[in-house]
């Protein structure tokens, strides 16, 4: 984990309310396992604090995130952990309700606020590198996202072509398939119209491990062998890619670092005095590849 404290300070409320025993956490969608994932082990850390989560599902909505970073329809909270997707530095430097507030993830890289992320791009690095480690030398890459962008699919995509470039693995623009989201279903078509075009490969790099576990199953449909014709690689390290047929190989990120960090920021800053600087603190996690049955070779 890297800690790279900021020149820029935001200041802290300007009063010191009650504390409620709550933090509010934002997150953009439920269904993908892995900020269900992580949303259960920001429960945990919050219990194990003495405090209660208030969860609101954004769906990724841009007012729907404002609306949320502004306190509006929520009840009073000691603080806030936001995952947007769509909200923007100015949206947060306008925030009608200012108080505790911890970023996660990638879409706001740079602002005067305390932020923990993962490093999408080293990720996909790793998760290529893995493949051409065990013998891959044709490795598609699964998953970047043109009709509806997202910026870990940019950083991930950006790691895989780092990684074909520095390996000297075949670059060619056949094996780049998108994605309109990170499911199993877009995963499952993708592989499709990879396995129609003719072109050969003997490894996937998957955005996600949702997309990942649409193209196992595609590939048995196909009849391919995971992992004699094809080795397969996730991200993200969800419970389930311990489960699926063959268990799936990912690059896991340190889900309770990116915990650990969350809650030691935002305590920070709920115990700061009123109007005091609060240095803004840029957290990026580790991860490490969690090597499975789909790249035994």
């Amino acid at each position: 984990m890297t800690d790279s404290p900021s020149t820029v300070r935001r200041v802290s409320p300007l009063s010191r309310r009650e504390r409620t025993g709550i933090v509010a956490l934002a997150v953009p969608n439920l269904e993908e396992p892995y900020f269900a994932e992580l949303t259960t082990l920001l429960a945990r850390g919050a219990e194990a604090r003495g405090l209660s989560i208030l969860i609101q599902q954004t769906e990724g909505d841009h007012q729907r995130e404002i609306d949320i970073a502004n306190g509006v329809g929520l009840p009073a909270t000691d603080g806030l952990i936001h995952i947007p997707r769509s909200l923007t530095v100015g949206d947060l430097t306008r925030r009608t309700s200012p108080g505790p507030l911890v970023l996660l993830g990638e879409h706001i890289a740079v602002s005067p606020f305390t932020h923990i992320s993962i490093d999408n791009r080293r990720t996909a690095d790793l998760a290529t590198s893995h493949l051409a480690s065990v013998g891959c030398r044709r490795v598609a890459f699964i998953g970047p996202r043109l009709s509806r962008p997202s910026d870990a699919a940019d950083q991930r995509f950006t790691g895989y072509r780092d990684a074909v470039a520095r390996l000297g693995i075949a670059e060619d623009a056949a094996l780049i398939v998108a994605v309109d989201a990170f499911t199993a279903e877009e995963g499952a078509a993708a592989l499709r119209r990879l396995h129609a075009s003719g072109t050969p490969f003997d490894g996937i790099v998957c955005s996600n491990d949702s997309v990942a576990f649409g193209v196992l199953a595609e590939l048995h449909a196909v009849g391919l062998t995971v992992p004699a014709d094809v080795a397969v690689i996730g991200i993200d390290n969800v419970h389930a890619a311990s489960y699926s047929v063959p268990a799936l190989t990912s690059v896991a990120p340190d889900d309770q670092g990116i915990v650990e960090a969350a809650f030691t920021e935002l305590e920070r800053q709920m115990a700061a005095p009123p109007g005091a600087d609060v240095p803004v603190r840029h957290i990026v996690v580790d991860a490490t590849v969690i090597a499975r049955a789909s790249t035994a070779r």
